[in-house]
């Protein structure tokens, strides 16, 4: 009788070679879910990487602008200074010869941050804060009073009032 055809054993078996079937296929997906998310992975960091160097470009070019532009601030000082080193001059001889030598440090300051990286800068402006905090601060203060004084001496803004340009 073990030769007998019995329909449970036959379901039983259809049953699983239905299982096999599923794991074999779930195991397909799983495998190409894992490579896709492996390559989406891998596009995923090569574009931020992308985009975070080209962030890092543009803040450096930025910063070397401004850079160049703060440089040829600091020369006017210094050119500024040197002109007020001429007019003590006759007067107070002395005087005016400090005056000159702090124009000529300004003129370097000037050159230094013209011709050196902006890393380099703030790293040298770090440790002067850590070694010298008072130097440090009254040369932060001064910077800020010609801050001050050049945003003061910018022209101001030509507005016209609603009115005036209602009757153009």
């Amino acid at each position: 009788m073990s030769d007998t055809f019995s329909p449970q054993s036959d379901l039983a078996g259809k049953a699983k070679e239905v299982v096999r079937d599923v794991k074999a296929k779930a195991s397909g997906v799983t495998d190409d879910l894992t490579r896709v998310a492996k390559d989406n992975a891998a596009q995923l960091g090569e574009t931020a990487r992308q985009f975070a160097n080209s962030a890092k470009d543009k803040v450096g070019e930025a910063a070397t602008e401004r850079k160049s532009v703060g440089a040829d601030y600091i020369n006017s000082i210094a050119q500024a200074t040197g002109q007020a080193a001429q007019a003590f001059d006759s007067d107070l001889p002395q005087a005016a010869q400090y005056i000159r030598r702090a124009s000529e440090q300004i003129k370097g300051v000037a050159d230094a941050v013209r011709e050196r990286d902006v890393r380099e800068l703030f790293g040298e402006v770090q440790e002067l804060a850590r070694k010298q905090p008072t130097l440090f601060f009254s040369g932060a203060v001064i910077l800020g009073f010609a801050a001050l004084r050049f945003l003061k001496s910018a022209p101001p803004k030509q507005t016209m009032d609603y009115d005036a340009q209602r009757e153009e």
